[in-house]
């Protein structure tokens, strides 16, 4: 009798287990679903299309050519005297200047400039002595013998001296310009060739009468 009130209790219990099992799952399905499960997915929201831009275009940026000009240009003027400078002469104011001496005395005036192969005034001929450039004798003096003053605010020469007298300078050695060699060609005592055009001919011996 015990052996079959076991053997029922033993079968009732693995009966019991499967149903319980059983009523678990459903309890589970039967859950009301959680939020991220159950909330439903939010339509996407439309975009309105980009606005046109009616505004003008925008220009492109010019490219600077000021600095480009400016180095072109002193490029260009590279190597040319712009302004004279206050140590400078003009050569017209230079050219009929009188000339004094140590002795604030006039010994004569510039008549010409000579000039070297780089471009610097290698001397000043000086007219010494005559009268109206009669008589007067040339005196290359060098340049930077002159002293010369320029007028105040003015572009004028005011004064030139040099530390010669003008004893010394009319005993100086008188100065000769270049004289450029003659091309034509003499023969004797300045002669010229006679062509044979011009060549006198024999006289003809006299007609005999027979």
């Amino acid at each position: 009798m015990l052996k079959h009130t076991l053997t029922a209790a033993a079968l009732a219990t693995v009966l019991a287990v499967p149903a319980y099992a059983q009523s678990m799952n459903t309890g589970s399905a039967s859950q009301p679903p959680t939020s991220a499960q159950s909330a439903p997915t939010a339509p996407a929201e439309k975009t309105s299309p980009p606005m046109k831009d009616n505004s003008s275009p925008a220009m492109p940026a010019k490219p600077d050519t000021s600095a480009a000009a400016d180095s072109q240009a002193s490029t260009k003027q590279a190597g040319f005297v712009q302004q004279q400078d206050s140590s400078e002469w003009r050569s017209s104011k230079l050219v009929g200047a009188s000339v004094y001496g140590p002795d604030n005395k006039s010994i004569g005036s510039i008549d010409d400039l000579i000039l070297d192969q780089k471009g610097g005034i290698k001397a000043a001929v000086v007219g010494v002595g005559g009268f109206l450039g009669v008589g007067q004798k040339d005196v290359a003096v060098p340049f930077d013998a002159l002293q010369i003053q320029r007028k105040a605010n003015s572009s004028s020469i005011d004064k030139i001296t040099v530390s010669y007298t003008k004893d010394q300078l009319t005993n100086a050695p008188k100065f000769a310009y270049y004289q450029a060699p003659s091309s034509g060609t003499t023969t004797g005592m300045g002669s010229s060739p006679t062509s044979s055009s011009t060549m006198t001919r024999p006289a003809s011996p006299p007609a005999t009468s027979k």
